[in-house]
Order: C-alpha cells, then sequence, then structure tokens
C-alpha cells in the first residue's frame, strides 16, 4: 500500500485503501488525505449542514459543500 503524506494535518501515513467517494474527487482524497482528517471532514460536515441548513438534493448546497469540504482539508481547487 502507497503512503502519502496527508494535506491536512501533515503525517505521513498510509493511503486509504478505497476511494472514500466517486470520481476524480475521491481520488484525490486517497491520494491526498489520511482516513482520521477524513473521518475529521465527515464529523464536521455533519455540523455545517446543519448550521447551514444545506439540503443536499440541491445542487447548489451539494456545490457549496465540497468547496467547504476542500479549503477544510487544504485540497486543492
Amino acid at each position: 500500500m502507497a503512503t502519502i503524506r496527508c494535506v491536512h494535518c501533515g503525517r505521513t501515513v498510509e493511503q486509504m485503501a478505497n476511494p472514500p467517494t466517486g470520481g476524480k474527487t475521491g481520488l484525490t482524497i486517497q491520494e491526498n488525505v489520511c482516513a482520521d482528517c477524513w473521518q475529521e471532514w465527515k464529523n464536521q460536515s455533519i455540523l455545517l449542514i446543519n448550521h447551514y441548513g444545506l439540503v443536499l438534493a440541491d445542487p447548489d448546497h451539494r456545490a457549496q459543500l465540497s468547496r467547504m469540504m476542500r479549503e477544510f482539508l487544504n485540497l486543492p481547487e
């Protein structure tokens, strides 16, 4: 299994076994973020969804959450 340097926490750890989401974004996360930071994001995303009243069926809300995720995890646009 490959090792990565997590762009969020800076630790060098083993890459997640599978992309946590589909598509190119999932691969980017797998190649740049550790499992602990991904779990941290999942917990944070619940708070953000509730705080902002995001409805994930709305494409604009999904895009907003995606931007917040990229910012939180320090991923490139």
